[in-house]
């Protein structure tokens, strides 16, 4: 008695007969990756620093053990928050290191000195700079020939970082309304003004120090 031969497929085994079709499995993206990445950019939210280097170090972990997609989002944001970190530190150190300059009892400035602008009061007067993005100022006696004179400071609304033409826009129209609410004759002044750096920003300055000197 003869038995018809069975059909195999490759590798000799026989073929399915129970009905079933084989299911592909779709490697989903890990959603902390995802998370790790958004916040790896949103660094200039200084709180999201520290929780994001924890996040992309469990998203990483998760990742390989799952066989989930996203690694390189996670090593991404964990890249952009080590770069945050890095810069943050650069800041907090100049604001650390800038100048205060020594003043006599009654708080006046009565040498030539450097000062950093963040350390400058209303009353203080400096030399004369060409730019508002400076890291030392020359503060002298307002006695001195073409000095500017502080009159106002005040600190930008805490936001994330506007960028430079919107915070010199704002800086112009908080001193000008600042120097004209206690000057009804104005003169012939020149108005200038100190902003914070994007840098600065981050770590919270949002100081702006307006001055007044002749113009020219």
């Amino acid at each position: 008695m003869s038995y018809p031969t069975p059909t195999t497929e490759p590798g000799g085994y026989p073929p399915h007969q129970d009905g079933y079709a084989a299911a592909s499995h779709r490697r989903s993206t890990n959603g902390l990756a995802i998370t790790s990445f958004v916040l790896g950019i949103a660094g200039f939210l200084v709180i999201t620093i520290p929780v994001n280097l924890i996040l992309g170090l469990v998203a990483l972990v998760r990742t390989r053990r799952k066989g989930d997609k996203g690694t390189g989002l996670a090593v991404a944001g964990l890249v952009l928050s080590i770069l945050w970190a890095v810069g943050l530190g650069i800041a907090v150190t100049q604001l650390a290191k800038s100048p205060e300059p020594k003043r006599d009892a009654t708080g006046q400035i009565n040498t030539t000195q450097k000062a950093g602008p963040d350390k400058l009061r209303v009353g203080d007067c400096i030399a004369r700079s060409a730019g508002n993005e400076v890291t030392d100022v020359q503060a002298q006696p307002c006695s001195t020939p073409n000095s500017d004179k502080v009159f106002a400071l005040f600190n930008l609304p805490a936001q994330a970082w506007p960028g430079n033409t919107a915070v010199q826009s704002q800086a112009q129209k908080g001193c000008t309304k600042r120097y004209q609410a206690t000057h009804k004759r104005p003169g012939q002044v020149e108005l200038t003004f100190f902003t914070p750096t994007k840098t600065r920003w981050a770590v919270g300055y949002h100081r702006v120090v307006c001055m007044a000197g002749a113009s020219s």
